[in-house]
């Protein structure tokens, strides 16, 4: 199997995993970039949970498409990431509205020790300009929240990118459920950015993709 028929393969997985745990809507798309290319493979404008394999196709880094800005501007922004997932996470979301976002506040959150900035402006991205500012708040931040609208997550693969997106919305959950207590207590950007390979790493990440991928009923 070549590398291009390899990552269509994994990214209908994910498609099949984030409209499992209920992070994509009808709108919901991923992306992974070529390795050595400029370009990356993409999703029509289709459900994640109804999008086939023969339905994904190669786009360059430039041509606009539906829904691609954002992805391009990406990759063209941080050549390290290889693969995109943008959902409509509704807790997530939720935190978005009151101008708060994703802390690292437990174990499976520590990953986000850079923060997760928030795009404070309201709408659909359909121009490269406004992706391009995306790309600029994102920085070399592994998410961001797009107030009122979504989340997106980058990773260096697209396992990775899938597993934060599962994690974002699993931490924003714990922090509405806590809210009523009090302020979740978080660890110091420094605590966390050194807890971070105990618990985002090859072995585990596997291990949790193997376990989504068999809830979604994906192969």
């Amino acid at each position: 199997m070549d590398t291009e028929d390899k990552l269509k393969q994994d990214l209908i997985a994910v498609c099949r995993v984030i409209a499992h745990q209920g992070l994509a809507d009808a709108f919901a798309h991923v992306s992974a970039r070529l390795p050595g290319a400029e370009s990356m493979v993409f999703m029509p404008g289709k459900s994640p949970a109804l999008v086939t394999l023969e339905e994904l196709f190669v786009v360059d880094l430039h041509t606009l498409v539906s829904q691609s800005a954002v992805h391009q501007a990406i990759y063209r922004a941080r050549p390290e990431v290889m693969a995109i997932v943008h959902t409509h996470p509704t807790r997530a979301i939720t935190l978005s509205l009151v101008g708060e976002t994703v802390r690292p506040i437990h174990n499976d959150s520590v990953m986000f020790w850079q923060g997760v900035p928030l795009y404070d402006i309201l709408g659909r991205v359909n121009d490269s300009e406004t992706a391009d500012k995306i790309a600029r708040v994102l920085g070399l931040c592994g998410a961001i929240l797009l107030r009122g609208h979504g989340a997106l997550t980058v990773a260096g693969n697209l396992r990775d990118a899938c597993l934060l997106s599962i994690y974002l919305e699993r931490t924003a959950r714990m922090l509405l459920e806590v809210a009523p207590l009090g302020r979740a207590k978080e660890f110091p950007r420094e605590q966390a950015k050194e807890f971070t390979p105990q618990f985002f790493n090859d072995s585990s990440n596997q291990r949790a993709w193997e376990h989504f991928k068999q809830q979604a009923g994906v192969a």
